[in-house]
């Protein structure tokens, strides 16, 4: 079996992060999204994994050399226009061929066992799996009927649902689907939708099967979505120490400090993750944050937070709350007799001043 991470979408949910980084590499628990979906395809044994981008190309290569002495093959499969998910699917044919695969939409976040899945395939002489997810809201999601261990119907954010089941972004399918791919046409929205390629498979006699969750499986399409995936990766982490803690600071909770950071009369309550090279001085950093590599800050509070890579914080009055910040960002308090604020923001930002 192979598999098929999609990762071409454009992330308008999360700008202006995903400008210039792909949602999939935004880090939870300082890992990017990506590495979670890798390394679950891996503990399944699948090797052979495709992966769908529209842009990008050199960052993704970038981040994937963090797998390289791992037992990865890896091609890249570009997209080069957005006309849904069964004509990205019908896209891969080429690089699956006769195999059966799996595909995982690239923003999902779940903790399951992704062989139990593929067992259940196989034992069920399945054409088609699908990951099923009980939703209280049905009427926004795309809905699943069954009955007896198979799926009668799938309906696009009915206004009457037929049952509380979302299909997630997580399906294994055998070669049939890019037949139905073939044969479907434009939704009214002028996209090939995956919901009619399945529909397809039942018109015509296949066996299509699904799995419910019992876990934690998330979309990550808005900021609230990464930092929740943030707080639950964070609430299992254990304390190392590697880092420098000089006698005036005060650390409580799981917190794990990377190697040539330092942190200087500051307290620190877990669940924490700092990355290396980061310094950390006479502020206070509080559950459910997590501080990339290169970061400076100075005189702040903060918690609930994703701080990236280089940034540079220091003296803001108030609480950093339940924020993202981006790579090579400054944000810096200037002790004035002038109360002010002073912006410099790109497309798509968002900024709350209480």
């Amino acid at each position: 079996m192979k598999g098929i991470i999609l990762c071409g979408g454009q992330g308008a949910g999360l700008r202006p992060i995903t400008h210039t980084i792909p949602k999939e590499l935004i880090p939870v628990s300082n890992r990017p999204v990506l590495y979670y979906i890798l390394d679950s395809l891996l503990k399944a044994d699948i090797t052979e994994i495709g992966i769908v981008i529209s842009e990008h190309e050199e960052i993704f290569k970038s981040y994937l050399k963090e797998y390289e002495k791992r037992n990865l093959e890896y091609e890249f499969i570009y997209q080069h226009q957005t006309l849904g998910l069964a004509d990205t699917i019908a896209i891969t044919e080429d690089f699956v061929q006769d195999d059966d695969f799996i595909v995982i939409i690239g923003d999902n976040f779940y903790e399951l066992n992704l062989k139990e899945l593929i067992d259940d395939f196989y034992n069920s002489t399945s054409n088609c799996s699908i990951f099923l997810h009980k939703v209280e809201e049905p009427e926004s999601f795309r809905i699943a009927e069954v009955k007896e261990k198979q799926v009668l119907s799938i309906e696009d954010k009915p206004k009457n649902p037929k049952s509380n089941l979302a299909v997630t972004g997580i399906y294994i399918f055998d070669k049939n689907i890019f037949k139905g791919c073939k044969e479907i046409r434009p939704s009214w929205t002028g996209e090939y939708e995956i919901s009619d390629g399945i529909k397809w498979l039942i018109d015509n006699g296949y066996k299509v099967t699904y799995n419910i969750s019992r876990s934690l499986w998330l979309d990550l399409g808005t900021p609230k979505d990464i930092l929740y995936a943030n707080q639950y990766i964070l609430s299992g982490i254990k304390s190392n120490i590697k880092g420098l803690v000089n006698e005036k600071s005060i650390i409580t909770g799981n917190v794990f400090l990377a190697e040539n950071s330092k942190i200087y009369n500051s307290i620190i309550r877990g669940p924490v993750i700092i990355g290396s090279n980061t310094i950390i001085e006479n502020s206070y950093i509080g559950p459910y944050t997590s501080i990339m590599n290169n970061v400076k800050i100075i005189d702040c509070q903060i918690e609930n937070s994703i701080i990236l890579d280089k940034c540079f914080i220091t003296r803001v009055m108030n609480i950093i709350d339940s924020s993202i910040i981006g790579e090579n960002t400054n944000i810096v308090s200037q002790n004035t007799c002038k109360r002010a604020n002073s912006f410099i923001l790109g497309n798509d930002s968002n900024i709350i001043l209480y």
